[in-house]
């Protein structure tokens, strides 16, 4: 959704509102779709969440800039049947989802661009599908394991359920794999990187919630969680230019990222923190590289699992703190253009309303900021789907009718900024000595952005 909403804006250099564009930065890049989009088409993007998991798919999906040869683990050996089901899982996703992150590439293309990570994704789908020793997966987050239980704050009792037995057996097989792999230096960091998009975005298949990590089905396993564990090739582009990535705050990395024509923004709108409602995606993404994954599991808490030293606190997830950090971020960002995306449902400022129609209360206050003289030269604001049904995700119960708006400012003239590459560590990567790899990708120079973009034709 965010993908197609940006897109109608300014998804072409000739766009009347933006003309000429071809910079974008995304500081809640989440699952980095929209940064996706817009390197597929030779953009310069840069991307940063305070996720972990938003850091491994934006290097994989925004760092990738050549075929991956994973020369430290390739077999001699062949699986035709996994093969050609790989290629099948591919021509699928290619058909649904191509236009939008591999524009003109064909499914032939990309599966011989992948063929080494295809057959390193076989080798590690035999070794998840033979595991039959229970690891942290296992023993944490799934009611057959001795360190899963929980008590809840009103009283009650159980087992955590996140996972049949069989795919949790499969992840604990795999992780470990990966994180011998890397830890014996026989990956590379892109091919690591890889690797670990692919087992996110199955465990999100896989996994027995609704949506996000904050709570699972307590009572059975769903439907989805019954379905056996496959690893998939992502959609990564191998062209396009690679990306500035960070891990860090909002407000900090839109103070040290380089220029872009458009800072976009879709900050979280209500309560939810994030780090806590995917803390399980963060965990994954953080395995390879933990000195002591026991040690890291023996804090977790919360009926949810988490490790409350493994956290993060957005002040934009607070309704006294929003607008004012809304009004940093925009000062710090160096962009010519601020698109904002705004969700008008339940949020800050209607999230306990029963009115059929949302309240407008948020759109104002938005309106108001986006008038100020002081930041912007001029906006508007552009409804970007009039109005939708919203469907819960899976059990498809019709919720209100919600409103979403482009706002977009055209910057006053800000002065010349110097760079520091250096950004603020987050807490918990400092905790878990995670500092070194879950940190800032600096931006290529613009010889090395002329040269990719010549190369693109």
């Amino acid at each position: 959704m965010r993908v197609r909403i940006v897109s109608i804006f300014a998804s072409t250099p000739s766009s009347d509102r933006i003309p000429g564009a071809t910079r974008i930065s995304d500081v809640f890049a989440g699952t980095n779709n929209v940064s996706r989009y817009f390197r597929s088409r030779g953009w310069v993007t840069a991307a940063c969440d305070a996720n972990r998991f938003s850091y491994v798919l934006a290097q994989a999906y925004l760092g990738t800039d050549s075929p991956p040869r994973f020369n430290g683990v390739r077999t001699q050996g062949k699986d035709t049947f996994r093969l050609l089901r790989l290629k099948t899982e591919l021509e699928r996703a290619i058909a649904r989802f191509g236009s939008l992150y591999l524009p003109d590439c064909s499914a032939d293309q990309v599966f011989q661009d992948f063929r080494h990570f295809a057959d390193v994704l076989v080798s590690l789908q035999v070794i998840g599908e033979c595991n039959t020793r229970p690891g942290v997966i296992t023993e944490c987050f799934t009611k057959w394991g001795s360190k899963a239980r929980y008590a809840s704050r009103r009283g009650g009792e159980g087992l955590r359920n996140y996972f049949s037995k069989e795919n949790a057996l499969f992840l604990d097989g795999v992780l470990t794999t990966l994180r011998s792999w890397w830890r014996e230096g026989r990956l590379l960091r892109n091919e690591l990187f890889l690797l670990l998009t692919s087992v996110l975005e199955e465990v999100t298949i896989t996994a027995n919630v609704s949506g996000t990590f904050h709570d699972f089905n307590r009572d059975r396993l769903w439907p989805n969680a019954e379905q056996a564990f496959q690893l998939r090739i992502p959609l990564v582009a191998c062209f396009g230019p690679v990306a500035e990535v960070a891990n860090a705050d909002a407000i900090d990395a839109a103070g040290a990222f380089a220029q872009h024509d458009i800072c976009y923004l879709d900050p979280p709108y209500n309560f939810r923190q994030y780090s806590a409602y995917y803390h399980f995606l963060n965990f994954i993404a953080a395995y390879p590289f933990l000195d002591d994954v026991e040690a890291y599991v023996a804090g977790l808490s919360h009926v949810r699992g988490q490790h409350p030293e493994d956290d993060f606190t957005s002040d934009f997830c607070f309704r006294s703190r929003f607008i004012d950090s809304l009004r940093r971020l925009i000062k710090a960002a160096d962009a010519d253009h601020i698109v904002l995306s705004y969700y008008g449902g339940r949020n800050h400022w209607n999230h306990w309303s029963s009115v059929e129609e949302p309240t407008d209360r948020g759109l104002r206050e938005l309106k108001v900021l986006f008038e100020d003289t002081e930041l912007f030269s001029r906006c508007e604001i552009i409804p970007a789907l009039d109005i939708r049904k919203n469907y819960q995700s899976r059990v498809g119960e019709r919720k209100e009718l919600v409103n979403e708006y482009l706002f977009h400012g055209v910057r006053r003239a800000q002065p010349v900024r110097q760079w520091d590459s250096a950004l603020a560590p987050l807490s918990a990567n400092v905790r878990w000595g995670l500092v070194d790899e879950f940190s800032h990708t600096a931006p290529l120079r613009q010889d090395e952005i002329d040269n990719v973009i010549c190369a693109m034709g």
